[in-house]
C-alpha cells in the first residue's frame, strides 16, 4: 500500500464518522482538540492545581459516561489503561464515586467521611446506603477503564503495554522494513495514561529522572505511531514559575519550558495543555475573569485556567476559563469572559453551577 493509498483509507474512515473519537465534555475543547486515536497529549501544572483532577474528569469520566450514553451511536470501543503512580487504586475510585453522587444527587460526600479520616464526621448509614447506590457504576467501569497503581520503571510499562496489543490484535510484516499493527476492533480507541512522570521508577541504565522520563516519553510516541493508541502523561511544572523575577514581571503563566525534569515529553507530544491557578500568584487572570467572585468567604478558589500551549494538529495559544469544584473534582466550563453574569459567579460558589452545565 502506498503511503497515498493509506491515507486515502484515513479520509475514508473519516467520511464514515469513524475518526470522530470521543467528547471531553467541554464544548470549547472538543473544538479544539478532541479524544482520538494516536494523539499524546501532555498535561502540566503545580502541586495542587487539579491536574489528576483535569485528567480524570476530562479524559477518562466524561467519554465513558458518553459512551455508555444512548447519545453514543457510533460502533467506538473505549478502553483506558490508567498507571496512577502517586494514588492509590481505592483513593481514585472513591474520589471517583463522590463526584458521581454529587452529579446525580447534588449531595456532597466528603472523601475524608467516606474513608473514615481523624478530623470528619463519621459516615452515616443513610451515606453508607447512599455509596453502595454506585457499586454497579465502579463494578460496570471496570471493563472499560484498568487501574494500576504503585511506581513502575519506563521498561515494564512497555512490556505490559505490548502485551496488551498482542492479546487484542496482531503485527503483520507488510514487506522487508514495513510492519503494521491491526487491532482486533478497528475503531477502538485506547488511553495510556501515566499519572505522573515525576513518579517513574529508576533501573540501572535509567540512573536519573529525565532518563527515565525520556524514555518513557519514547515508548508513548511508540505505542502513538505503531498501536494507534491515545497517550497522556502528567508532569509537575517546575519552580521557576514563581521565582521572583518572574513574579515581579507578572510573567507566571506557564511556558512549554516550565515542564520539569525533561524537554522529551513537551517534543514529544501532539498536544500540551497547562493548568493555571493565577488566584496562588495573585496575579489577574489573562482571560479577564473576576477572581474575587470565584472564591468564597473561606478563601476556597473555584478557578482554574486552561491553556494549549502546544497543538500539532491544530490552534495553539487557546485559553479556556474552567470552575473547579476541587472537593468533588470536577471542573466545568465557564461562559466567555463577555457574557459571564454575576449569576454564573454566584452559582459557581453555591456548586449549583457544576450540576447544571455541560450536560
Amino acid at each position: 500500500m502506498t503511503s497515498f493509498e493509506e491515507l486515502s483509507k484515513e479520509v475514508d474512515r473519516g467520511l464514515l464518522g469513524m475518526n470522530e473519537g470521543l467528547p471531553l465534555g467541554f464544548n470549547r475543547l472538543n473544538r479544539y482538540i478532541g479524544l482520538r486515536k494516536r494523539l499524546y497529549f501532555l498535561i502540566g501544572g503545580l502541586t495542587g492545581s487539579g491536574k489528576t483532577s483535569l485528567l480524570d474528569d476530562a479524559f477518562v469520566l466524561n467519554p465513558y459516561e458518553f459512551y455508555k450514553s444512548p447519545e453514543n451511536k457510533t460502533d467506538i470501543k473505549f478502553k483506558v489503561i490508567y498507571r496512577s503512580m502517586e494514588r492509590s487504586r481505592y483513593y481514585k475510585i472513591a474520589k471517583w464515586v463522590i463526584r458521581k453522587v454529587f452529579i446525580d444527587q447534588g449531595i456532597i460526600l466528603p472523601l475524608g467521611t467516606l474513608l473514615g479520616w481523624k478530623g470528619f464526621d463519621k459516615l452515616t448509614k443513610d451515606e453508607h446506603d447512599l455509596f453502595l447506590m454506585y457499586q454497579d457504576y465502579i463494578n460496570n467501569m471496570e471493563d472499560t477503564v484498568t487501574i494500576i497503581d504503585g511506581p513502575e520503571n519506563p521498561v515494564g510499562v512497555a512490556k505490559e503495554l505490548k502485551e496488551y496489543a498482542l492479546k487484542n490484535g496482531r503485527i503483520e510484516q507488510l514487506d522487508e522494513y514495513n510492519k503494521v499493527y491491526i487491532p482486533n476492533h478497528s475503531n477502538e480507541i485506547v488511553i495510556l495514561i501515566i499519572d505522573h512522570l515525576g513518579k517513574l521508577k529508576l533501573t540501572k541504565d535509567l540512573t536519573t529522572k529525565k532518563a527515565a522520563i525520556d524514555k518513557m516519553s519514547d515508548e508513548l510516541s511508540y505505542a502513538r505511531d505503531f498501536f494507534g493508541y491515545t497517550p497522556i502523561a502528567v508532569s509537575q511544572f517546575n519552580r521557576q514559575i514563581s521565582n521572583i523575577q518572574r513574579l515581579k514581571n507578572g510573567d507566571v503563566e506557564p511556558q512549554l519550558e516550565d515542564f520539569k525534569e525533561s524537554g522529551q515529553s513537551q517534543d514529544d507530544c501532539d498536544i500540551a495543555i497547562s493548568l493555571f491557578d493565577p488566584s496562588r500568584y495573585k496575579v489577574a487572570d489573562p482571560s479577564g475573569y473576576d477572581l474575587d467572585k470565584l472564591t468564597d468567604q473561606q478563601g476556597a478558589k473555584y478557578f482554574r485556567s486552561l491553556r494549549i500551549i502546544k497543538n500539532s494538529m491544530g490552534i495553539d495559544d487557546v485559553r479556556t476559563g474552567l470552575a473547579f469544584f476541587g472537593e468533588i473534582g470536577k471542573f466545568s466550563e465557564l461562559p466567555k469572559r463577555s457574557i459571564i453574569t454575576d449569576d454564573d459567579y454566584s452559582n459557581i460558589l453555591n456548586k449549583s453551577y457544576f450540576l447544571n452545565v455541560n450536560k
